[in-house]
């Protein structure tokens, strides 16, 4: 195809559709800011990003301590832009969450280009105000977190692909393919759920001489680009390099394709790689009628529905339509072609709206159907289908406004049935989610109205309508009720998740950096009177600074090192056998702290005697987890090492104590117990380990 098409854009829209956009961007700028300086990350992640920060080998390896000794359990792609704005901003809360907010914009801003290419402005800002509505996306965008930046990765993809589709150019189609590798770096296998669409749309989309180039050259560069960093890692001598993640021989596409990958199916099927832990994780909370992140059909439960799912009827109606729209239809002028909705708007032929309605959907599946097999650690894990749901969403709505204008009665009663199973389905979502119901009741009695009115424009046929028969001629008029109508119904339909995501203006419900999740966890459960629901309070906005709170075991430790000569000429503050136990010094210290056991507890960093020889090069502080197991490192070291036990802490041990005997008792929780997985709630901030430090050498 020549470059004799040029996309759509929103430069060439009319001012009111313009500022429309820009008004979007700037509620979700607000959403996602009013907490900014509020909620951090989850400390292991959070500690990684200030040892980035702190050191260019860190960054560069994606270490999570500053002496780049052992690498996240993850690429670190993520973390990459968190770790430059803390250097560029300095140490602060909001400073590691404002890569996040970037990221949720370009997101809507992708989701409005892409709507707008593929059916018009007005399905292009619904998708937007849909993106910019959606609870878990509201959180998310607000928080540092890992799958933000795949998100975005991921909708940027999908916009240069359908350029690409668009003008036949080749640079919007490597730089669908740069997009996809950029979204691996930040979540890995979860970046590839949409590489099955892009490549399948493309052959489509394509002319059929190129179709095989085209569709190959966009999997070599993403494929390519996915890998790099990985092979990069790999290509470093064992020695030279941080011991990798989530592995038991070192190995990064062990870490990559098993630990975070196949080993969530199949554990052990990737040599090397740590077994993922398996069944309902302890840290989402149980609900009536939750899955627990298991079960094929979680992600209408509502402990995830409410996050992702408020608009799936109009979802649902959108595929119906953009099914339809694929089947060849004969003109009146005898000649075939295919019925894909939008084509005028988009500038482009029915073969570009064919291929962007498939990748759309193939997409959606694609994600939809790893998401119900796998289980799920945290909520945010369903923002996997977030921008196609706003994508077909808007679709849907835009197809029930355009039936409206149908010769047939039925097919005018789309629209009004639409809004009125949303409005019934937001209800169910308001009940079992907790919604405040000053928020809750006027979103449903908006939608009730919208329905109410689209029922009698369905009943009325449209050469009947008042403006049709009084302005026959006056077209403007024509149009501006037809786009009231639009507006007023595309209002009405975001009505449900606007109301939801506005409980983000409340610190205690925007979610946190660890399960992006608006609203309170407690009020998932079924709610009966009105009394029952919690009070809704907007908090004073927070949009710069915070600091995460330091635990008093955690000052302890570090005063105690410190005192004892711990970090003395550039070495590390102390070995630890437990992130738990060093995450909280690095993220608020920035300090060095050697650290075993890798995320899972069951990497092996360090030997007993590599331990030794830390000793011996002047690391004389060694820093024992509570309840460590008989074959740990560091535990083994002081067991036949002469070593003073200087000071003991955490739970159930009394301040200050230096009697180990609770340590020697035999009974002791595996790390694997422990580790595992990362609580979810604002409470695991201030979750204490307990620990004995040593001193030795």
């Amino acid at each position: 195809m020549d470059d004799t098409t040029r996309p759509a854009r929103w430069r060439d829209q009319r001012p009111s559709a313009r500022w429309t956009l820009v008004g979007i961007l700037v509620g979700a700028l607000v959403l996602f800011c009013w907490n900014l300086g509020r909620g951090g990350d989850f400390t292991f992640y959070q500690a990684a990003a200030r040892s980035m920060s702190e050191s260019w080998a860190a960054l560069a390896s994606g270490a999570f301590d500053p002496g780049a000794t052992v690498t996240l359990d993850k690429l670190s792609g993520f973390a990459v832009p968190q770790a430059l704005s803390l250097r560029l901003l300095g140490d602060s809360t909001a400073a590691l969450a404002l890569p996040q907010v970037v990221e949720g914009l370009v997101t809507i801003w992708a989701c409005s280009l892409v709507g707008l290419r593929w059916a018009g402005p007005g399905t292009g800002l619904v998708a937007a105000a849909a993106a910019a509505t959606t609870p878990v996306f509201v959180s998310m965008f607000a928080h540092p977190m890992e799958d933000a930046m795949v998100t975005a990765a991921l909708a940027v993809a999908l916009c240069c692909w359908q350029r690409s589709v668009l003008t036949g150019r080749w640079w919007p189609l490597v730089a669908a393919g740069l997009a996809v590798g950029v979204g691996f770096q930040a979540k890995m296998l979860q970046a590839w759920f949409v590489l099955p669409a892009l490549l399948l749309g493309t052959w489509l989309g394509s002319a059929s001489g190129r179709r095989v180039v085209r569709t190959s050259v966009l999997a070599v560069v993403a494929v390519v680009s996915s890998l790099s960093w990985t092979v990069a890692l790999a290509l470093v001598p064992a020695g030279q390099r941080p011991w990798i993640d989530g592995t038991t021989d070192d190995d990064p596409f062990a870490m990559v394709f098993g630990y975070n990958g196949l080993g969530r199916f199949l554990p052990g099927l990737v040599p090397g790689a740590v077994p993922a832990e398996g069944g309902g994780s302890p840290w989402i909370h149980p609900i009536p009628g939750a899955g627990h992140g298991t079960g094929l059909t979680k992600l209408v439960d509502p402990q995830y529905a409410t996050q992702i799912g408020w608009l799936l009827p109009a979802a649902v109606l959108g595929a119906v339509l953009a099914l339809a729209s694929l089947r060849p239809r004969t003109g009146a002028d005898g000649t075939r072609h295919t019925g894909a909705h939008g084509t005028r708007h988009t500038g482009g032929d029915g073969r570009v709206a064919r291929a962007t309605a498939v990748t759309v959907l193939v997409w959606t599946v694609t994600a939809a159907a790893v998401l119900s097999v796998m289980h799920l650690p945290h909520t945010a894990y369903v923002a996997a289908v977030g921008v196609q749901l706003c994508l077909l969403a808007a679709s849907g709505w835009r197809g029930a406004v355009g039936l409206l204008r149908a010769s047939r009665p039925v097919p005018r009663y789309t629209l009004a049935a639409l809004l009125l199973v949303e409005t019934v389905w937001w209800r169910w979502l308001d009940r079992t989610g907790g919604t405040p119901e000053v928020l809750a009741l006027p979103a449903v009695l908006a939608g009730l109205a919208a329905a109410a009115v689209a029922l009698v424009l369905g009943v009325v046929p449209p050469d009947r309508w008042p403006a049709r028969r009084a302005a026959t001629e006056d077209r403007p008029v024509r149009r501006r009720a037809r786009r009231l109508v639009a507006v007023a119904t595309a209002a009405a339909l975001l009505a449900g998740p606007a109301a939801f995501s506005l409980q983000a203006l409340d610190a205690q419900r925007d979610g946190t950096g660890e399960d992006a999740s608006v609203g309170t966890v407690d009020s998932l459960a079924a709610r009966g009177t009105h009394e029952d629901r919690e009070v809704f309070h907007v908090s004073a906005p927070a949009v710069t600074g915070g600091t995460t709170p330091v635990p008093s075991d955690t000052r302890v430790l570090v005063r105690t090192a410190l005192a004892l000569g711990g970090g003395r000429d550039g070495r590390p503050l102390f070995l630890s056998d437990s992130w738990r136990v060093s995450a909280e010094v690095i993220a608020t210290t920035g300090r060095a702290v050697l650290t075993d056991g890798g995320y899972s507890g069951r990497v092996p960093v360090f030997t007993v005697g590599q331990v030794g020889a830390e000793v011996r090069s002047g690391v004389r502080l060694l820093v024992e987890r509570t309840g460590a197991s008989a074959d740990d490192p560091v535990r083994q070291y002081v067991t036949h090492d002469p070593c003073r036990l200087v000071r003991q802490d955490g739970p159930g041990v009394r301040p200050g104590s230096s009697d180990p005997s609770h340590l020697r008792s035999g009974g002791h929780a595996g790390p694997a117990d422990r580790e595992a997985r990362h609580p979810s709630g604002a409470a695991a901030h201030h979750r204490q380990t307990g620990w004995t430090l040593w001193q030795c050498g």
